[in-house]
């Protein structure tokens, strides 16, 4: 019965599932045909991430039958699905484990072994670990079986691939051909083979194998690259130039072609585009996105390569971003890399507005010089172009949206069957009638023939009267006369606002520089856009940094040029960040140390808060901020923990003074200063009550919603008319009765305005100023001799022994301590570490990943393997618990069943919680135990 629902409940479904995902990922495969193609292929990263949650259903039914069924005989076929499974995924290092536990664990299946020796070997490819693969196939042959003969043929083609060996290759595809018993392997390995073939100057043989792709059933885009090249290797063998432009125009004329014409135009434009014809390319990929009848997804194509030549040929950003939009109506979104096409058409967006901010000012400003006269004529033939351009649109609009009255019906059911109950289709009906007969009056005979025939003759080509083409003319001069008052309102004619003109253009034309150096990668452009800021606006308020960028870039263009705006950057602006980092290469690192002992120093302070100690906190910041001055970014941060310390010792007016001083010092601070705002307008709400109380925080209030990661937030009041905050002194706190603590804001991220994604600036950090302790001048230890009491007896001639000196052995260096975060807002996992290397990881894994599917959503939960240097191996746990009060909880759970999920395969093993970003710092056995002690030394 086990083996029964194991094999059809269970392995079956799961099977078929790991079909289904196999063929979606590879049916959405892109064949590069101007390479050589890879005997085995790779899931894209979007491909994989699409299946993730049907690979996730493999996974989990398989452990059902390793963890339920694990007296079945399909126990070592389920690790075979988990570990295919992981590969599809591509996450190669899980897959190549599963695969060691079926060898190392079912030595007698001798097909399942050499599926698995496969497996690895197709991993070990997959991580460019040729030595591994090659010692794996070696184990195979020693074996002598004859289990998936293609498969391990095409594998030993690889390898002579690698080895640069292509008569071995040739060799071994031919085997692999012959083998196989997959159309679709046989098809591709057959092109694969006449490939090689021609690299090795066998032609016939290629021909041969080209023109039998060219006959089968492959698909269009393989079929139609074997016929080229079976027509390219024939031309080059008669002594003719092979002209791929002129055979795919022959190929286009043909009858049997004619359904592909899109795709042929396709491959016109880029054999064009090879050849660095931008011109007709563009014109050949314009004519197969255009071409009736055509594939969405052909359309789609022909839109991305317009897209991409006017973005990286023609440099055209504004036109390539309309092609991008067009590329993503049509593209599916299973596409490869369609999410960093999408990325890449927002960035786009970002690009071009700032050009049209640019052109829009320039206008501006060009205007405002213009004499009155001149000013009225550029604005008249500028809105008259605008309103006739709107009533284009406009017409056709309406022209397009005429319908029958019947189709309109049907399409409005809902309006009701009776016409006059359809009022977009009575809507029509008048428009049509007042086309026809004019704004007739409702009067007997109103179909007069010479009313009719009056109406008619003096309507022009567009159907208007002479009434009504003066209505649409007073329309247009109105409409004129609106746009054109409005439009003078933003011309800058004050110097005032011919400044802020300016600025705004030097503003776009500084983001659009930096857009085309992190974004875009293009130097020149963006040593372009900077030298023209320079040239005409030389007083931005980033001409620094501008300068430094110049600098920098054109160091391997122009080194004079590089000296030159180093030496302006030191006269201009010989105080700024940037001028000190290039006297001082140290001067941002020392900056950066600073700015990372502020955080070290908030954290400390933050964790007394949390203890209660506010007095503690009070005198501390004092003295800090006595010797430091600042604490730079963080400085409102810093007033705010003060601020709460505060108030939990003071009664509500003097928190009141502390708040509004923080509203008054930061008014532009975007983290800080807008809740304290709501907190002072929550006290003020609730005066009588705060007054009763003894210190002004007495207690956490719900309503207050005091989070750990950011400031505390107030709930939201009526409008409060705030009087004028009275001035009262801050004095210095006593010792008071602790309260339960409202918490205070973690060191939370700069806020950041609106910009491209992904935009980076390798710019010097800010200067803050932190106070050095003075190095203490140690002396060198003085070492005493040793002295001895001397002993009660009979006296006796005394000896003087000599000095003995003893010298201390030196102490082994120990590691650098870590300082791991203590937010525990972040992201935490669960991490259980199995501490012996030789520990087959693959069963406790797939044990943990049952114990998880079954507490949590399997879709949700994410296992991971790590190794740490050769010594630990992390079996990594992410699920529905975030914060580490919440894996906590978890995890004591999991600790009582640990040794139940262990039971048979190890006892060295540890478990415990820990963020995201300490995690990362986990990379040797020395940080593992300093994090353990770090934990054990809390608890």
């Amino acid at each position: 019965m086990k083996n029964l629902t194991a094999h059809y409940n269970i392995y079956f479904n799961a099977k078929e599932a790991l079909t289904e995902s196999e063929i979606n990922v590879f049916s959405t495969y892109e064949e590069d045909f101007s390479q050589r193609l890879p005997i085995f292929r790779l899931a894209d990263e979007t491909s994989a991430a699409n299946e993730g949650e049907n690979l996730n259903g493999v996974i989990e039914r398989s452990n059902k039958i390793a963890l339920d069924k694990y007296q079945s005989n399909w126990l070592y076929d389920a690790f075979l699905l988990i570990a295919k499974s992981y590969y599809l995924k591509g996450d190669y290092y899980n897959a190549l484990e599963y695969y060691n536990y079926v060898i190392l664990t079912f030595p007698k299946e001798k097909k399942n072994k050499v599926a698995a020796y496969l497996g690895e070997v197709k991993n070990n490819f997959a991580l460019n670990l040729y030595d591994d693969a090659d010692s794996i196939l070696r184990k195979l042959d020693s074996l002598k079986l004859k289990y998936y003969a293609d498969e391990v043929a095409a594998a030993k083609a690889e390898r002579a691939l690698n080895n640069r060996d292509i008569s071995l290759a040739i060799k071994e595809m031919k085997k692999a051909v012959r083998a196989t018993k997959s159309k679709t392997n046989r098809i591709r390995w057959t092109y694969i083979l006449a490939q090689l073939q021609e690299i090795n100057n066998e032609t016939d043989l290629a021909k041969k194998n080209y023109l039998s792709i060219a006959k089968s059933n492959a698909s269009f885009e393989m079929a139609f690259n074997a016929k080229l090249s079976e027509i390219r290797i024939s031309e080059s063998e008669d002594g003719k130039q092979f002209d791929k432009i002129a055979t795919l125009t022959k190929l286009l004329k043909e009858d049997k072609n004619q359904q592909f014409k899109e795709k042929i135009y396709f491959q016109i434009a880029s054999a064009y585009l090879q050849r660095k014809d931008i011109v007709n390319a563009v014109k050949y990929y314009s004519i197969s996105a255009h071409t009736v009848p055509g594939t969405v997804k052909q359309k789609a194509l022909s839109y991305l390569k317009l897209a991409e030549i006017n973005f990286e040929e023609i440099k055209n950003y504004t036109q390539a971003q309309l092609y991008y939009d067009s590329t993503l109506r049509y593209l599916p979104k299973n596409y490869p890399n369609y999410a960093n096409i999408a990325t890449k058409a927002n960035n786009l967006q970002y690009l071009s507005d700032r050009l049209l901010i640019i052109e829009k000012q320039k206008e501006l400003l060009k205007l405002s010089s213009l004499s009155n006269e001149d000013l009225d004529s550029s604005l008249n033939k500028k809105f008259a172009a605008i309103v006739k351009a709107n009533q284009k649109d406009s017409l056709s609009v309406s022209t397009s949206a005429l319908q029958s009255i019947s189709d309109f019906s049907n399409a409005n059911k809902t309006a009701g069957s009776f016409y006059f109950y359809n009022s977009a289709a009575v809507s029509q009906g008048s428009s049509q009638f007042k086309a026809k007969w004019g704004n007739r009056k409702l009067t007997d005979n109103w179909r007069t023939s010479n009313i009719s025939a009056l109406t008619a003759s003096n309507k022009d080509a567009n159907g208007l009267s002479p009434n009504d083409q003066n209505q649409v003319f007073n329309s247009q001069a109105q409409n004129i006369d609106s746009l054109k008052a409005n439009f003078i309102k933003t011309i800058p004619y004050s110097p005032f606002a011919k400044k802020e003109s300016n600025q705004k253009i030097s503003n776009a034309l500084y983001e659009i520089a930096i857009f085309y150096k992190d974004i875009l990668h293009e130097d020149l452009e963006a040593i372009e856009a900077f030298e023209a800021i320079v040239l005409n606006y030389p007083y931005q308020e980033n001409a620094a940094n501008i300068y430094y960028q110049l600098y920098r870039m054109s160091a391997s263009i122009d080194p004079k040029l590089s000296e030159d705006y180093k030496r302006q950057l030191l006269e201009k602006y010989p105080g700024s960040i940037y001028a000190k980092t290039l006297l001082d290469p140290n001067y941002g690192k020392e900056q950066e140390i600073a700015k990372t002992q502020i955080k070290e120093l908030y954290h400390k302070l933050y964790n007394q808060y949390i203890d209660k100690k506010y007095n503690d906190v009070l005198n501390q910041i004092t003295d800090l901020r006595a010797k430091t001055g600042s604490f730079g970014t963080m400085d409102a941060q810093f007033s705010y923990l003060e601020a709460l310390a505060l108030g939990n010792t003071q009664k509500a007016p003097v928190f009141l003074a502390s708040l509004n001083q923080i509203v008054a010092k930061y008014p532009n601070d975007i983290t800080v200063t807008p809740l304290v705002q709501q907190q002072i307008n929550f006290i003020n709400a609730n005066k009588a009550a705060f007054d009763r109380r003894p210190t002004a925080l007495i207690s956490y209030d719900r309503r207050q919603e005091y989070l750990v990661s950011a400031p505390p937030i107030i709930a939201a009041t009526k409008p409060i008319v705030q009087d004028a905050p009275k001035v009262a002194e801050i004095v210095k706190p006593e010792a008071k009765k602790e309260t339960v603590i409202d918490k205070p804001v973690e060191p939370a991220k700069e806020a950041v305005k609106a910009k491209p994604e992904v935009v980076k600036t390798s710019e010097p950090k800010q200067e803050v100023a932190v106070a050095k302790p003075e190095p203490k001048k140690e002396e060198p230890a003085k070492v005493e001799p040793k002295k001895e009491e001397p002993a009660k007896v009979e006296p006796k001639p005394q000896v003087k022994e000599p000095e003995v000196v003893i010298v201390k052995k030196p102490e082994p260096i120990k590691p650098a301590e870590i300082v791991f975060s203590s937010n525990e807002r972040l992201q935490h996992f669960i991490v259980i570490d199995i501490l012996d290397p030789k520990q087959n990881i693959a069963q406790p894994f797939s044990k943990l990943s049952q114990y998880f599917y079954s507490k949590f959503d399997p879709s949700k939960v994410k296992l991971v393997i790590r190794v740490v240097s050769g010594t630990d191996k992390f079996i990594i746990i992410s699920a529905d618990f975030y914060t580490k009060a919440q894996a906590d909880l978890v995890a004591l759970e999991l600790n009582n069943n640990l040794p139940k999920l262990m039971e048979g395969l190890t006892k060295e093993y540890k478990s415990f919680v820990i963020s995201q970003d300490n995690l990362k710092l986990l990379v040797d056995k020395d940080a593992i135990n300093q994090y353990l002690k770090s934990i054990a030394d809390k608890k």
